[in-house]
């Protein structure tokens, strides 16, 4: 597969994490599975046909943030374009709380009714993968103006647990915003849709995702991540992604 990630514009980049492009060897039987695995980010993607102008958009997805592997049968598909949210930017830019994606896997539309119908109209017609980005950041450009409500101090707290790898004590952040671990808590999960202790051990198997070229054994990815042993690693493995660390990564080939 290649895959590239495209960074938001300033403007956006309280909201969106990543904009993300994934493409498949069209000699190799297309994807029919679309897997899940934890994530503490939101993405909507869109699945298309191929990569070329006249190819299909097969289908869009609006996957909620989640702790549970999931898979879905879906049309074979080559291409996505996907755009990855921070959790704690869904109430500023959709009005709802967190919460309400939590787990989620729908349709645009579904999401959106008739501004999710209109924005899958113009990925389809988009020529390139630069006109599709373009379409996207003014779409999100046009919620920011929008939309009002957003709870800074969840995201400040978002941004430490991320900055710390998951190795966040969330007593002690919640102490640090003079918040009892309670309201905290309450806080946190209506601004992400999650609890802030499950949100902090996902970010941690994150790091140990995003740091793969920098280790060269499950042992030393677990220490170098804040696991207690390698033990709680495969375990998070299993519970995040449904598959053992040697099956996940054979994904990828």
């Amino acid at each position: 597969m290649d895959y590239q990630r495209i960074l938001p514009c300033p403007e956006l980049r309280n909201y969106i994490s990543y904009f993300w492009v994934g493409t498949w060897d069209v000699n190799l039987p297309p994807n029919d599975i679309y897997y899940v695995v934890a994530n503490s980010l939101t993405e909507i993607s869109f699945a298309f046909e191929g990569n070329q102008r006249e190819d299909d958009l097969l289908f869009t997805v609006v996957q909620g943030q989640t702790h549970r592997p999931q898979q879905f049968k879906v049309d074979g598909f080559y291409h996505v374009i996907g755009v990855c949210l921070h959790s704690f930017a869904i109430p500023k830019l959709f009005n709802i709380s967190a919460t309400e994606l939590y787990m989620g896997f729908l349709t645009l539309e579904t999401f959106l009714g008739l501004e999710g119908r209109e924005l899958t109209e113009k990925m389809a017609l988009a020529a390139t993968t630069g006109k599709r980005i373009a379409i996207l950041t003014d779409f999100f450009k046009s919620l920011v103006r929008k939309r009002q409500r957003e709870d800074q101090l969840i995201a400040q707290a978002v941004q430490i647990i991320k900055d710390e790898g998951g190795s966040t004590r969330i007593n002690e952040l919640a102490q640090e915003f003079c918040l009892s671990e309670k309201q905290f808590k309450r806080r946190f999960k209506a601004s992400t849709g999650f609890n802030p202790k499950l949100f902090n051990r996902i970010v941690r198997f994150e790091s140990v995702i995003k740091t793969n070229p920098d280790w060269t054994n499950l042992t030393e990815a677990a220490y170098n991540n804040g696991y207690f042993d390698q033990s709680h690693l495969n375990h998070d493995f299993k519970t995040f992604t449904g598959f053992s660390p040697t099956d996940f990564y054979k994904l990828s080939t």
